[in-house]
């Protein structure tokens, strides 16, 4: 229910104009949890690209290579069908969590949120002041004041842009490469350095400059909350039975809402909460710590805008377990056994056989002679011999190949051309012939067919 005086806001109106968002400084409980959330989630960006597990790193997805070091598991191009339950994981996370928790995502640990909250807009306020000194610096003249403190801002911008955009390249190419950038410029790793160009022009002018229009225009998240929250979700919103009518202090027959506008100031994305849970709304709790801290000054209770569910704004029971909940976490199971099983089983080689020649055989000089290519892949991390055999029930047949056993190292790749010859005499009909290859012991066997004429004379 909406007071008669609705009016919407938001940084986007009627027009399409977009009033810039200035926010007002807010103390309270969120707010010191949120500043030291965001400063571990900023250590662990950049901690993550130095850690190793094994000797190896803990995370360099080199995609240039198709070549993917997670955890101390060495993935490849084979084993991207593990992507698929690792996306669909993280989409039933955040699913459960937000059917939960409504948009706790975005308002704690999105890197929109994290990077702009925790970073640009703390070096804002650092240089330009609170709110109403950036206000008055932005209505003054340019002088020498306001030149050195905007140029200071925009300069500090682009340096934290150019480490965060380098820092994410990070976790796709190896440490050598920045030395080389460092030791001998540019030339070295040329697409390195203009993808660190790129990102960090595309992070200065969203963070700089577009801000929370990514959440509101780009962002198709908020515009998922209908389908993802129902009645029972834990989501921000006002308490309209305490709080309306609203009015000043001295009323006499007003609710706890004295109308002074401190939740609208401190939003991010400048809406009113209490116009309802709205698309705009991250979730981010400012509006919480600002109201609270009015209700203390006026000596009422905390709480008239709080995390609650839109039953228990009505009063009635908040059931936290209920159906969606169930199936998100049966989902979240299954997936998680299914991924486990095929990690387990996964092997840390690959081999593939390719027939060669245009001609599944050739006759000759009265031989039948096949011809393949066996593709061996270390997927490990460390160095591993490879010994080659073949079975068959045909006794006679022969099989030629330069080694049959070979040493990769991590992450190489070798093929190794293979022959199968067999006299003509002996040849019936097509039969099966195995190609075994062992790695300690581990052993992949690939069945092939030797083919030949159907029928000799």
């Amino acid at each position: 229910m909406q007071s008669p005086e609705y009016t919407h806001k938001s940084s986007i109106q009627k027009d399409g104009s977009r009033p810039k968002i200035r926010l007002a400084d807010v103390k309270g409980f969120f707010t010191r949890f949120k500043n030291k959330t965001f400063t571990l989630i900023i250590i662990i960006f950049f901690v993550i690209p130095l850690l190793k597990f094994g000797g190896e790193r803990f995370l360099l997805l080199q995609v240039d290579q198709r070549v993917f070091n997670i955890a101390g598991f060495v993935f490849n191009a084979q084993d991207v069908y593990l992507i698929f339950f690792i996306v669909t994981g993280l989409a039933f996370s955040l699913f459960f969590i937000t059917a939960l928790f409504g948009r706790v995502w975005c308002g704690y640990l999105c890197p929109q949120t994290v990077i702009l909250e925790g970073v640009y807009r703390k070096i804002e306020r650092w240089i330009e002041g609170p709110k109403n000194q950036q206000l008055i610096l932005e209505k003054s003249a340019w002088n020498k004041e306001k030149i050195m403190k905007k140029g200071l801002k925009y300069f500090l911008y682009a340096l934290v842009s150019l480490l965060f955009a380098f820092g994410f390249i990070s976790y796709f190419v190896p440490h050598s490469y920045y030395i080389d950038l460092w030791q001998h410029g540019p030339s070295t790793h040329p697409n390195v350095f203009l993808w660190g160009l790129i990102l960090s022009f595309i992070f200065y002018g969203n963070f700089a400059w577009f801000r929370e229009q990514l959440c509101l225009i780009i962002c198709p998240y908020g515009r998922l909350q209908s389908a993802l929250t129902d009645d029972d979700t834990f989501v921000i919103g006002y308490d309209e039975k305490r709080g309306e009518p609203r009015g000043k202090l001295k009323d006499e027959n007003r609710g706890a809402c004295i109308d002074c506008g401190r939740c609208v100031v401190v939003c991010p994305t400048g809406i009113d909460i209490r116009q309802g849970m709205q698309m705009e709304c991250i979730g981010c709790a400012n509006c919480i710590d600002a109201c609270d801290e009015i209700m203390e000054k006026t000596n009422q209770p905390k709480g008239l805008i709080r995390y609650d569910s839109y039953n228990g704004f009505n009063g009635e029971k908040t059931k936290l377990l209920r159906p969606r909940i169930y199936v998100y976490m049966v989902l979240l199971l299954i997936g998680f056994l299914v991924f486990s099983v095929f990690l387990r089983n996964r092997q840390n080689f690959e081999a593939n056989l390719l027939r060669l020649s245009d001609r599944p055989y050739i006759l000759e000089a009265g031989q039948i002679r096949n011809a393949f290519e066996i593709h061996i892949i270390n997927k490990s991390a460390q160095e591993q011999r490879y010994t080659i055999d073949v079975e068959s029930e045909q006794k006679q047949l022969e099989s030629i190949m330069p080694f049959k056993s070979i040493v990769l190292k991590k992450n190489e790749d070798k093929r190794i051309p293979l022959f199968l010859v067999l006299n003509k005499d002996m040849y019936k009909k097509e039969f099966e012939v195995n190609v075994k290859i062992h790695v300690d012991e581990n052993e992949k066997k690939v069945p092939i067919k030797f083919l030949g004429p159907n029928t000799l004379k």
